[in-house]
């Protein structure tokens, strides 16, 4: 029997109802007025008539750059898409920087008046789900998460020690495979949490996170929909920050967001290889962007951004959360 239907007053019991959910979410400790700040949206959010889309850069990038290097597909699809600029180009603790997110969705649903969708890369593509395990009162507030590359598991290509002596920054350490709180994480029973649908598109030719193929590839979660780039176009060499815009990996978002549950397969459009890239960008501009895509990262993680000597500790709220 649910509470609404028993014999207690009505707001007595939405107030019963609601308050495992609230008292379930870590609290915000970043001032309001900075996570709104940096939160940008473009289209009509407000009452939105298309499923708003939160666009989720990854570490070395603000979501500003995101959006731009996007903006041709993102526009073509009509949708109002908003970004987050965390902290230090996104390379600060995760724990710090999930809260831009947190925040970016609980306003994007309430000036939308609807779920929204989120897709994000790399390190983009975990902070969705950081959320959604240890925020669950965000999970009605999402219906899709499309993650692309994420470092879900980690990545074996980054060695902690090359960090010795002037150490790296916080996401680095963090999103090393056999990190402290990706192993918190990954204790977790539910990888894919709430009524969310979930998707991951990875490439074999990641240069960036790996092993993205074998029995257990790192950007794959139980529960989602799991799609390699070359099993649906064999021989495609797709880089990191390309698995992103890759049309393979929009067709899988767009089919998410068009269907109840996550993408699948047997749905992309039969011309999904004619075109690397998603549509609406171009295919000189896009790869010319994604060339130079190291020269702009790189200087950030190497002298332009904060570095710590070691892993941040993991927080209680993190090592303690099991449903």
């Amino acid at each position: 029997m649910s509470l609404r239907s028993s014999a207690c007053p009505a707001a007595i019991c939405v107030l019963v109802g609601a308050a495992p959910a609230a008292a379930a979410d870590p609290p915000l400790t970043v001032p309001k007025a900075k996570l709104d700040a940096a939160l940008h949206c473009h289209g009509k959010l407000q009452g939105a008539k298309r499923q708003p889309i939160m666009l989720v850069t990854g570490t070395g990038a603000t979501g500003d750059e995101a959006y731009a290097i996007g903006k041709g597909a993102v526009d073509a699809y009509r949708h109002p898409v908003c970004t987050v600029n965390v902290l230090d180009f996104t390379t600060a603790d995760i724990q710090v920087s999930v809260q831009y997110l947190v925040n970016g969705i609980r306003s994007m649903e309430r000036r939308a008046g609807r779920p929204i969708a989120v897709i994000g890369i790399s390190q983009g593509g975990l902070l969705p789900r950081f959320a959604l395990t240890y925020w669950p009162s965000l999970r009605a507030q999402v219906t899709d998460v499309l993650a692309a590359a994420g470092t879900q598991h980690g990545t074996s290509l980054f060695v902690p020690a090359t960090c010795v002596p002037n150490g790296c920054a916080p996401a680095l350490w963090q999103q090393a495979q056999g990190s402290k709180l990706l192993t918190a994480l990954n204790a977790q029973p539910d990888e894919t949490p709430g009524p969310t649908s979930w998707t991951t598109v990875r490439s074999a030719t990641d240069e960036v996170v790996q092993p993205q193929t074998g029995p257990h590839p790192t950007s794959a979660l139980r529960g989602a929909t799991n799609i390699l780039i070359q099993s649906v176009c064999p021989g495609r060499q797709v880089s990191h920050i390309g698995t992103v815009l890759d049309s393979v990996a929009f067709a899988a978002f767009t089919d998410a967001i068009a269907h109840k549950g996550a993408a699948r397969i047997s749905r992309l459009p039969k011309d999904v290889c004619a075109h690397p890239y998603a549509p609406g960008l171009d295919e000189a501009g896009t790869s010319a962007i994604l060339a130079a895509g190291g020269n702009l990262i790189t200087p950030r993680l190497v002298s332009q951004v904060p570095r710590v000597a070691a892993e941040p500790p993991v927080r209680a709220y993190v090592r303690r959360r099991s449903d």
